[in-house]
């Protein structure tokens, strides 16, 4: 008996903190007043995630974060926790606009939170992210990522990958000051961008019990990309439980896609 009322606790306490992690996240209005046309698709694991996103405007500019913690559960979630709250200070306070350097100061306060517990291990947690900055004022896209990628679709046949550097944020470093990449586009009205973790490619399911796979999720963001986002949104998530049938969810998963 003591045992189920102890776990019986940390189900509440794990609600509990559900319910905190989502009130930090942005809100389906704040999301339409930044990207009037958008959707989100964000399904934790379990209760809490270490997926996050995050939005903001400033100045002339638009940002995008779609972010992916090391791990899932209460630690990755904490560290979702610590970034959304890293970049609303780098952008909205201290006002850094260039993605790259929005990203170094990002790893730079992030790995300083570990200094002292475990700055020389393997095991520090990382975040793969990316980042985007939209300016409206320029019609152009600065896009910089940490281990993560871009999908840029333009009327529903043209569509580009954009790569950003293959490191993360924070883990275990071998340089002092870590350099990220800046890929700089132009966009024309109505072009669709998505962003997101690695969660929905990763999950296991088919008939051959294998991942879903990268090139198979790019292939069906891009067919669906002409539809209304509540259509894709219903059509990611149809796919995904017909990919995993009766099996698990393997990770946290989170993908946003906006319309320019």
């Amino acid at each position: 008996m003591e045992f189920l009322h102890k776990e019986d606790e940390y189900k509440k306490s794990l609600l509990n903190a559900q319910f905190v992690q989502q009130g930090l996240l942005p809100k389906k209005r704040h999301l339409k007043r930044v990207f009037t046309s958008s959707f989100v698709m964000y399904r934790p694991k379990d209760f809490i995630s270490g997926d996050f996103y995050w939005l903001g405007r400033k100045n002339q500019y638009r940002y995008l974060v779609v972010g992916d913690c090391t791990g899932h559960g209460i630690s990755a979630a904490l560290s979702a926790v610590l970034a959304l709250n890293l970049f609303e200070y780098t952008i909205m306070n201290k006002g850094l606009a260039h993605t790259d350097q929005i990203l170094s100061e990002i790893d730079k306060r992030y790995t300083e939170s570990f200094t002292g517990t475990h700055s020389d291990s393997f095991d520090n947690p990382w975040i793969d992210l990316s980042l985007v900055r939209i300016d409206d004022e320029t019609g152009s896209i600065q896009f910089s990522s940490a281990n993560r990628k871009m999908l840029h679709v333009r009327s529903g046949s043209f569509a580009n990958i954009y790569k950003g550097t293959g490191y993360p944020i924070g883990g275990w470093q071998i340089q002092d000051k870590r350099i990220f990449q800046t890929v700089e586009i132009d966009f024309m009205h109505g072009d669709r961008i998505y962003l997101g973790s690695d969660g929905f490619q990763d999950q296991f399911g088919g008939p051959s019990d294998k991942k879903y796979g990268s090139d198979n999720l790019h292939d069906l963001l891009i067919a669906n990309s002409s539809l209304p986002f509540d259509e894709q949104l219903e059509r990611l998530t149809d796919e995904l439980e017909m990919w995993k049938g009766k099996l698990e969810q393997t990770d946290d998963i989170c993908i946003v896609g906006i319309e320019l």
